[in-house]
């Protein structure tokens, strides 16, 4: 099989793909000086379409609307052991390690009175949640992660963050920047993005989206199952960009 053959194959393989990110690297971090296109493949990950690789999982990100394929960036894989249900007692967060259960909290504290989660222990890794939120109309994706000084201080001014949509930067007194991006849609599959970077380059990075991911995942994923895993859930992301930027901020104090 020539070099050629393998590239066209893989690139049918993960072609048009909603997009999906699964943590706040592949995003932010100098990885992304690699992109020559505008949609790269994740290897190894927690969640979103993806190919085999070995007992990990690839997970295609999108960085724009676009829908090659090209530059790979690398991602930490995210453990895919464990197969709690979707719970009450999964939901509550039994099993977290301290920082994540403040972490957890955080979130709870920050959103609405009523809403449901679903932070299960075999949802994280680390600090990176990939988790669900829920206003009582659908649970939607709620994907948290935390950079330790890869992220880019104003992410608005990088053309494939702000995805042709309003993207928004303030300031704050110890000189870290929020960013806030509205809502992009890609074929009915919606989510907004919001970055809390501080000046050495450390931060949040949080995402809603109006769909779930089937979770858990099995350790091997063919093409066809790829394109089942996720499932349009709501009308629109569980959490507005105004409110993810609040969780996003207490998120960091209680992380900091």
């Amino acid at each position: 099989m020539t070099d050629n053959s393998l590239r066209d194959r893989f690139d049918r393989l993960v072609e048009d793909e909603p997009l999906v990110r699964l943590s706040l690297d592949p995003v932010v971090s100098e990885g992304r000086r690699l992109r020559r296109r505008h949609r790269a493949t994740l290897v190894v990950g927690a969640a979103g379409m993806a190919v085999v690789a070995a007992t990990a999982v690839a997970v295609p990100l999108a960085l724009s609307q676009h829908q090659r394929p090209a530059d790979t960036l690398g991602v930490t894989p995210f453990a895919l052991t464990g197969s709690q249900p979707w719970a009450a007692a999964a939901a509550s967060g039994d099993d977290l390690s301290p920082a994540q259960q403040r972490m957890a909290d955080a979130i709870r504290a920050a959103s609405p009175d009523g809403w449901t989660f679903d932070f299960a222990a075999d949802r994280w890794e680390g600090l990176s949640l990939e988790g669900n939120a829920d206003d009582g109309t659908g649970a939607g994706r709620l994907m948290i992660g935390l950079s330790t000084g890869t992220q880019l201080l104003h992410p608005c001014a990088d053309s494939e963050f702000k995805a042709g949509v309003e993207c928004t930067e303030r300031t704050l007194p110890d000189g870290s920047v929020l960013s806030v991006r509205a809502v992009v849609d890609y074929h009915g599959m919606q989510y907004d993005d919001v970055a809390l970077t501080h000046p050495d380059g450390s931060g949040v990075f949080a995402e809603s989206g109006n769909f779930t991911i089937s979770w858990p995942l099995p350790g091997v994923i063919t093409a066809r199952e790829k394109k089942h895993l996720q499932h349009i859930s709501r009308t629109a992301p569980t959490y507005t960009p105004e409110q993810l930027g609040r969780l996003a901020l207490a998120v960091d104090r209680a992380t900091s």
